[in-house]
């Protein structure tokens, strides 16, 4: 395993320094879009161009890896986000920062992956699971700090849009100066949607759920806080405390289930999440330290959602079939994330600031009925035929999928013959599009 951290030292150095950077920009284009008397329904456009962005970045770079080779295209790529970051500077102007968040997730998109497949090349079916455990660490520890950072900002000076700027750029630098040759690259070959929900209706509209309330979060939390009043440091714990709240329950969430029904942890993970939501619509500036107590379990619960509904699909699939279907699923996130912060800006502006706790709570209630509708439909899988919990970070893409530990079972050809007899004998994992065993 040190071996193995040695050798992609340059990818985690490179990926906290474009998490900071990300997490800085995003805060600051939320503070400074309220401040430049922007409405709700035209910031949330233009913090939404981010994901839309994202999606094509996570479709179209793909495709180039294995042409331009990951070192050109990840430099490519991170002189994009820096110069896109520099040009917030040139006019204050909703159109110009829309099309930058576009180019920025696009970005983004591309240097995630670049990084997930050089690490997935790095690891060894002993160390995948601890390599994605750092990654998930290092993400959300990177854009926490971001966030932090971006309380700072006093909404005049470009100070730390340049230091935005330059973090990015510099995060190229020790990937290009590697010693390490650049791993061979294999697009994951996606499944349909139409076969996604035939697999598993509750991953899929749980995941196109999830996108809506992270993309509330991420692209309009730092607008909602300044709304109601906090100061920018204020408002940077706030957006901090739903990233360090992810980080610290993800894990005892998962352990949970893989104990219990997995359908059970994702209605009682989106229950509390939608309570706290709830509750902290009622929090102010005068209640600072509740607020931010209820954001950090909201964040720390609905956020691992994501991660459940991937390894609740993954109960009913063969090794095999794993990436492919995380590759949907995010697909689908993405969609979802895509139309979610549009709607809550939409809706903040007729009915008021109160209004986006309140969205986010109701979707979180609307999870729970689905997965109580489910539940009705058919028993749970048994716990001999419920695979592992594995935390997948929010920003990743498919190819962090890869990094499952148990996806890499299909690669191990010593195993087959054991392989192909768990298989058979398990008719939870003998999944069709025509199957009625849904969960």
């Amino acid at each position: 395993m040190l071996r193995s951290l040695i050798a992609s030292w340059p990818l985690f150095f490179g990926l906290f320094l474009i998490m900071i950077g990300n997490g800085l920009l995003v805060f600051m284009l939320g503070v400074r879009a309220n401040n430049a008397g922007f409405s709700t329904f035209i910031s949330s456009i233009m913090m939404g161009g981010y994901f839309l962005g994202f999606f094509g970045g996570s479709q179209i770079v793909p495709k180039l890896l294995s042409t331009v080779g990951h070192i050109r295209t990840f430099g490519a790529l991170s002189a994009i986000a820096s110069a896109a970051v520099l040009m917030h500077l040139v006019k204050t102007d909703p159109y110009l920062w829309t099309a930058m968040r576009v180019f920025t997730g696009f970005a983004y998109a591309g240097m995630y992956i670049v990084v997930e497949s050089w690490l997935n090349a790095k690891a060894t079916n002993e160390t995948r699971g601890q390599m994605l455990s750092i990654y998930m660490i290092i993400t959300m520890g990177g854009l926490g700090l971001g966030q932090i950072s971006g309380g700072f900002d006093n909404g005049i000076t470009s100070q730390l849009f340049l230091l935005a700027s330059i973090l990015v750029s510099i995060a190229v630098v020790p990937i290009l100066l590697t010693a390490s040759p650049a791993p061979e690259f294999a697009e994951p070959e996606s499944v349909s949607i139409r076969r996604l929900y035939a697999i598993s209706p509750l991953a899929m509209i749980g995941m196109v759920l999830q996108g809506m309330t992270a993309s509330m979060t991420f692209g309009l939390g730092a607008i909602y806080a300044t709304m109601i009043g906090l100061t920018s440091f204020q408002a940077g714990l706030f957006a901090a405390s739903v990233t360090i709240g992810n980080m610290l329950l993800q894990y005892p969430v998962g352990r949970l289930s893989d104990i219990f029904d997995r359908r059970k942890v994702i209605m009682l993970v989106a229950g509390v999440a939608g309570i706290s939501a709830f509750l902290a619509s009622f929090m102010g500036p005068s209640h600072f330290w509740i607020l931010i107590i209820l954001t950090a379990l909201y964040g720390g619960f609905s956020l691992t959602i994501y991660s459940l509904c991937i390894a609740h699909a993954n109960d009913y699939l063969t090794p095999s079939q794993m990436v492919g279907t995380a590759s949907t699923l995010i697909t689908v996130n993405g969609i979802g994330a895509i139309g979610g912060a549009p709607v809550v800006g939409a809706l903040i502006d007729i009915a008021g600031s109160q209004i986006y706790f309140i969205v986010i709570a109701l979707i979180h209630v609307l999870l729970v009925g689905f997965v109580l509708v489910r539940m009705s439909i058919r028993p749970s899988v048994p716990m001999q035929a419920q695979g592992p919990f594995i935390a997948v970070p929010e920003i990743g893409t498919a190819v962090a999928a890869t990094l499952n530990p148990e996806a890499a079972w299909s690669e191990e050809e010593d195993n087959v013959d054991s392989q192909v007899t768990l298989f058979e004998d398990n008719p939870y994992l003998q999944i069709s599009p025509s199957s009625s065993q849904q969960d």
